[in-house]
């Protein structure tokens, strides 16, 4: 019962009543926690045979303990909403840039990213000026978990890490002492801690040689090197870590172009309820990415519409694109251009993806046979592309060379050989540079594309 009079003391009297009006909200007006709570309120210091026999009628019991308990939980949980007046004024800073953070969760957690990413960028600026070391960790972990790369990101972790590590030797020197009577350490805890931590990091390095494989497109090795590191995992572990060797796992039989076996790892392997929201996402994306390549429209436009869309908002340009393959394979080429033109300026900043629809948008112009438009657009993008001289867009340069080509023998079938083109060979064969990747903005191959639209020509 002390603990419970203890919340209410630290109180003011229009605070304890603000508490009461609070939990009015939260409860049934003849709820017995809410009659508990008046109780400890208007008539503390009462015995809890007393308090017992008002609820109850009866001496006190497991119930009432029970009660006691929830009403204490609630009395917390309440607690919140209190604005509290310290007499140090920095723990009140530090009450408040940590009261900033919690709330930029909250909404971060409700899916509003732009009002999230902004009460994130005050909690910085407020823990940068006031030296809450901590708490800059703290924001790097929530930007993390929600993907908000505007407020810190990976590109700041070697000055983070600085940063922590110059703040921890610093609290370290302020506050170590070794008295005789100092109370009895938390080392239990702290061990538990490390043991965790050392696990954490052994998985993750393993992650790290992992995607070394991926990056290398050695993916036979990187396979092998996830399915021991799966029987490795201790079955109880519910660690992030064992989520994205499940996520990688998928994303290297997607390089694999092994479509059935990524299906079947989303369906009957990963169980994606208890991931994190960036990770649904990944999970979903390799999902539809599989169901895509397999021809499985229909369901790809589900887990579009029902996954993805609803996932992550924020990224609508991408998932209107996705959308216009989606129709360009059904045959929809009126709605698949509309799709199109209305996402297209906003990918401006994703060359890739802003290349990859004016492409899409030439070869839906070819199959609507649209001859005007078409020499149009394949004019209008010879000069966008010639801007472009990423090494990552080789095979987009290229395959333009051949649709200009394709374009050119609607006219002069006779004097241009695309049969026998070596730029499409290339293409086709994927010499080094010019790999197909399944997981980016060419969805369906350039170069396969053009090879029907040659033969149907030809026939």
């Amino acid at each position: 019962m002390e603990s419970i009079n203890q919340l209410l003391e630290a109180c003011s009297l229009p605070e304890k009543t603000q508490l009461l009006e609070f939990a009015k909200i939260k409860n049934p007006p003849g709820s017995k926690k809410l009659m508990l709570m008046k109780l400890f309120v208007n008539q503390p210091g009462l015995s809890d045979t007393e308090y017992s026999q008002k609820i109850y009628k009866k001496p006190e019991g497991p119930a009432y303990f029970q009660l006691k308990k929830r009403v204490k939980d609630e009395f917390e949980e309440l607690f919140l909403l209190l604005k509290p007046t310290c007499i140090k004024k920095e723990n009140q800073l530090h009450i408040e840039c940590s009261e900033l953070l919690l709330k930029s969760e909250l909404i971060l957690a409700r899916g509003i990213r732009s009002e999230g990413s902004k009460l994130l960028e005050r909690g910085l600026k407020m823990a940068i000026k006031n030296g809450f070391h901590d708490l800059v960790l703290t924001i790097y972990s929530i930007a993390a978990r929600f993907g908000i790369c505007e407020v810190l990101n990976n590109n700041d972790l070697p000055e983070l890490e600085i940063a922590i590590k110059s703040h921890l030797q610093l609290l370290i020197k302020e506050n170590y002492k070794n008295p005789e009577d100092q109370k009895e350490s938390k080392n239990e805890h702290l061990k538990t801690m490390i043991r965790q931590l050392n696990y954490n990091r052994k998985s993750w390095l393993i992650l790290d040689d992992i995607n070394r494989s991926i990056q290398h497109k050695d993916y036979e090795n990187a396979l092998s090197q996830v399915n021991e590191a799966e029987l490795d995992l201790n079955q109880n572990n519910q660690s992030r870590t064992k989520d994205e060797l499940l996520l990688t796992k998928t994303s290297i039989l997607l390089a694999k172009r092994e479509y059935t076996e990524v299906l079947e790892e989303c369906i009957y392997s990963v169980n994606p309820s208890k991931f994190s929201i960036e990770n649904k996402l990944r999970y979903s994306l390799n999902h539809w990415y599989a169901l895509f390549h397999l021809n499985k429209i229909d369901e790809a436009q589900q887990i579009l519409h029902n996954n993805l869309m609803k996932l992550d908002s924020d990224q609508d340009k991408k998932w209107r694109y996705l959308e216009a393959y989606i129709q360009f394979k059904q045959g929809n080429f009126k709605t698949a251009l509309k799709e199109i033109h209305s996402c297209q300026k906003y990918l401006k900043n994703n060359s890739d993806y802003y290349l990859g629809s004016k492409m899409l948008e030439i070869m839906i112009l070819f199959d609507q046979n649209d001859q005007d438009w078409l020499e149009y657009k394949i004019e209008n993008f010879r000069k966008l592309i010639s801007r472009y001289k990423c090494k990552t867009l080789t095979r987009i340069q290229l395959a333009f060379q051949v649709f200009s080509k394709l374009q050119k023998s609607l006219f002069k079938a006779c004097l241009i050989d695309l049969v026998n083109d070596p730029i499409l060979s290339d293409l086709r064969n994927e010499i080094e540079g010019l790999e197909w990747r399944p997981a980016s903005s060419e969805l369906i191959r350039y170069d396969s594309w053009i090879s029907a639209k040659v033969n149907s020509h030809f026939s």
